[in-house]
């Protein structure tokens, strides 16, 4: 099966941060998913969901207590697992952060990019 996906893309936006912290996990679990189906995926965080990328608050989001892994987890599987993360520069600038703001890992990139990523990708989910 991992052969119907070959050379495949999925950008996956998320615009949700930690003051819906429900709507923080999904993304990054399909990001995930898609990267262990041997699908290149990059996460672009823009608007709220740029607020969970400031360093320190992901780790205050976990929805299930009696697990140890929070969001912070996550974005750092997502990473191990090759899954790219973006910003838009305009998102921080709404959040009043900087790039030393940011954890590790991120990039950041323009709010134009979004619209030549849209187009070159082969499919675009949205959170």
């Amino acid at each position: 099966m991992a052969d119907d996906h070959e050379g495949k893309r999925i950008l996956v936006i998320q615009t949700h941060g930690i003051e819906t912290p429900t709507r923080t996990y999904s993304p990054v679990f399909y990001a995930m998913a898609a990267a262990a189906m041997e699908i290149e995926v990059m996460l672009w965080f823009t608007m709220n969901g740029t607020n969970q990328l400031r360093k320190g608050e992901a780790e205050k989001i976990q929805l299930d207590p009696t697990s140890n892994v929070n969001l912070k987890t996550m974005l750092n599987m997502a990473m191990d697992s090759d899954v790219q993360l973006r910003v838009c520069q305009q998102s921080l600038e709404l959040w009043d952060m900087k790039p030393e703001d940011l954890i590790d890992g991120v990039e950041i990139l323009g709010a134009t990019s979004i619209i030549d990523l849209a187009l070159n990708y082969d499919h675009v989910m949205y959170f």
